[in-house]
């Protein structure tokens, strides 16, 4: 498995034992949900082994697949795009949100750096995008649901 990113020589700050152990929990919770980026799931285990003190290794499963059949982005007029996302980026995104405020101005270490390129890279994947650069206005989130068949 071909690697995207190298942060085997960044530091980290482990003076605030409080800070590495959130980091870690978090990073282990963050490996439960399977995201639909190769780059985000590497990022969610260089920020666990890096926060745990072992040396990176590669996953033996990738959890990753190209096949979630996911919409692409649709604009619906001048102002107004949606895009269909899935669930597991929106949980790690709201993981990776926390873990970028609580850390964000507390520590300058290779720990805040996965973090902050974790943080926009879910960013990315959950907020669609025109190609412009105007601001947001408003954000909405939908919830879609599909039900087994009974007939199965």
């Amino acid at each position: 498995m071909k690697r995207c990113f190298d942060y085997s020589k960044g530091k980290v700050d482990r003076k605030n034992r409080k800070r590495i152990d959130f980091i870690n929990r978090m990073a282990y919770l963050m490996q439960s949900f399977p995201s639909t980026s190769k780059e985000v799931n590497e990022l969610i285990d260089w920020l666990y082994y890096l926060s745990e003190g072992v040396d990176f290794h590669d996953s033996y499963v990738d959890l990753s697949r190209d096949d979630y059949n996911l919409e692409l982005v649709k604009q619906l007029d001048k102002n107004k795009i949606i895009k269909e996302v899935w669930i597991s980026d929106m949980h790690l995104y709201s993981y990776a949100m926390l873990l970028h405020e609580h850390n964000y101005w507390s520590n300058k270490d290779v720990l805040t750096d996965i973090i902050q390129e974790l943080y926009f890279r879910l960013d990315k994947i959950i907020h669609p995008s025109d190609g412009s650069d105007r601001d947001y206005e408003d954000i909405k989130y939908y919830v879609e649901v599909d039900y087994v068949d009974e007939e199965q």
